[in-house]
């Protein structure tokens, strides 16, 4: 039945006191309040009714989310569902809840023993409807033992329905993740090999630094289908950053590695909008260096390439740790989104319930409004260099977030924001500046590039662009930039290493790569811009006797120490350009 008054004034009462207890939870001023309490994950059934799963069963709406009815409800002696779970619509119609079945919860960990002990369990069930939830099926039983989380189902272009899923493992105790398949819209399923990052997803391990090993692991993933047809997989864990993850048919899956995106150890969901591009919700620490600040606040940002790039994440929801306050009553966390029209995302949260609403247009350029301080925007543009996250080195470890320890260290505000590209020259800068750059206002940019640029592929007698032509794009990178009032500091690429991969002629890429930094150098004196020349830098240490190939992990990437020499180096050149920009 409907909702009566005194409830709703009930669960208003009952609002109001939690809200007492846990402190206000501020909206970005562009995003407006839900007016219900219900969590999600959301779909719009063919009659264009809303659903939202319960514990019990399922909401309703018929009116947008004014007013909500119980239906389908479950056996409450049998089931009772946890707040983590996954709905989807299918194109055929067919709906398809998955949950996590509290009644038969046990937990039985012993860390020291190894982890999960024999019965841990917490089962994951699914349910089907082909009639718009008119009837459902019976819970089947998907998958034993102790499952933390299911937070996703998608389908794929091709039918395929794909379940993110995980399980815990013993020695050590750990959590894998576990893809489940259906090409039968949810009737069989197939599993993927546990993607099992072992010690590197481990809270117990020394890079972590973190207890609470019961969520050690690769775990609470999102993933979303490219425009080419792969899944990109992105997994919490507790480093600092996502990790990725790709596949073609979602159940075999690449060797993971870091992402580029930094993150507080906690899960994030992308969403492919009706517009075509990707919206992402995840928490970010509020002081990534100090890791402070887990999940106070709820990022949101867009991508328009599939994910290669992001657009300047932008927090749309705060609540603040009171002081003396335990931390986890705070948290605003897991979150859901929903498409509900064309452009109009509702945003919902599991822990710290957020609920509310927001226009795609609206974020698709930094807000004026924001819930943050004031920051100075500073954007790295460049090749893999500059994007940093690999094997061996995460974000967290790149010049560019170590940029903005230093600034923040010096008291400068700034978020500085890798838009790096694997692989790219500046041909495909100058194709992308516009929507990844020019669109987002940063106040500062950094450019560097000329290591794709000079390289010579296998086959071919001449570098990939041209030494004139490089400088040609980089010359119009770099007024085009300043033309819309934005800072440009060019950097050279540093040096390759003494071991490093040869080109296609069987070169030095050292030889080729010299004459375009020299390039580089004259746009710079030319242009009145300031120089970075970390290839300069590099050349010097080696001639003192400094081995290269010592910061780098293949002759060409930086590791963790290069990404610190060029932070140095760019530290030298950027608080003076930071310091006139914040007066």
């Amino acid at each position: 039945m409907r909702s009566s008054l005194p409830a709703l004034l009930f669960a208003c009462v009952l609002a109001l006191a939690a809200g007492a207890l846990r402190g206000e939870i501020k909206l970005h001023p562009l995003a407006q309040p839900l007016g219900f309490p219900h969590q999600g994950p959301f779909v719009r059934t063919g009659d264009g009714s809303i659903w939202a799963m319960d514990t019990l069963g399922a909401q309703v709406s018929q009116d947008e989310g004014r007013s909500w009815q119980a239906r389908a409800r479950l056996d409450p002696a049998r089931f009772l569902a946890r707040n983590e779970r996954a709905l989807l619509r299918t194109r055929e119609g067919m709906l398809l809840d998955a949950f996590l079945n509290a009644k038969e919860r046990v937990f039985r960990w012993d860390q020291a023993k190894g982890g999960p002990q024999e019965g841990c369990r917490l089962p994951v069930y699914l349910r089907r409807s082909s009639d718009d939830g008119v009837t459902w099926s019976e819970p089947t039983l998907l998958q034993e033992g102790w499952c933390g989380a299911v937070r996703q189902m998608i389908q794929l272009r091709s039918g395929r329905v794909v379940l993110v899923s995980q399980r815990a493992e013993a020695n050590p105790g750990r959590h894998v993740t576990v893809i489940h398949v259906s090409d039968d819209l949810g009737l069989t399923w197939k599993t993927s090999a546990p993607l099992d990052l072992r010690e590197q997803g481990n809270y117990a391990g020394s890079v972590a630094g973190l207890s609470g090993a019961t969520h050690g692991g690769g775990i609470e993933g999102t993933v979303y289908e490219k425009e080419n047809g792969d899944l990109k997989l992105l997994l919490r864990v507790p480093h600092g950053h996502l990790e990725e993850l790709t596949s073609r048919d979602g159940l075999q899956w690449s060797v993971p590695q870091p992402s580029t995106i930094e993150a507080s150890d906690s899960p994030a969901t992308v969403l492919r909008l009706a517009s075509g591009r990707l919206a992402m919700v995840w928490n970010r620490y509020t002081d990534p260096a100090a890791r402070k600040g887990r999940r106070e606040e709820l990022s949101f940002a867009l991508s328009d390439n599939d994910g290669l790039t992001w657009s300047i994440p932008q927090v749309i929801a705060v609540q603040r740790v009171g002081t003396g306050a335990r931390e986890g009553a705070f948290w605003i966390s897991y979150p859901y989104l929903f498409e509900a029209h064309p452009g109009r995302i509702w945003i919902t949260t599991m822990q710290g319930a957020v609920r509310l609403a927001l226009n795609e247009s609206d974020f698709l350029q930094p807000a004026s409004a924001s819930l943050e301080e004031p920051t100075l925007r500073i954007f790295t543009l460049g090749d893999s260099i500059t994007r940093a996250a690999r094997r061996g080195v995460s974000p967290t470890q790149s010049f560019t977030a170590l940029t903005q320890a230093a600034l923040r260290a010096q008291g400068i505000r700034a978020q500085v924001h890798s838009i790096g590209i694997g692989g790219e020259r500046t041909d495909g800068a100058l194709r992308r500046l516009q929507s990844d750059v020019i669109s987002q206002h940063p106040a500062v940019v950094t450019v560097m590039y000329g290591t794709n640029d000079s390289w010579v592929d296998r086959g071919k007698a001449e570098s990939r662009l041209s030494e004139q032509t490089y400088e040609a794009n980089l010359r119009l990178i770099v007024l085009r930039l300043q033309q819309a009032g934005i800072r440009v500091i060019l950097m050279t690429p540093p040096r390759f290493g003494e071991d490093n991969p040869r080109n296609g002629l069987g070169e030095d890429p050292n030889l080729r790569l010299v004459r375009y930094v020299d390039r580089c150098r004259s746009v710079a004196r030319d242009l009145g811009v300031p120089l970075v020349d970390h290839y300069g830098h590099w050349e010097a240490a080696q001639t003192a006797g400094r081995r290269l190939q010592a910061w780098t992990t293949d002759g060409c990437h930086p590791n963790a120490d290069g990404h610190a020499v060029l932070t140095e180096q760019l530290m030298r050149v950027l608080p003076t350009v930071a310091a006139t920009l914040q007066h």
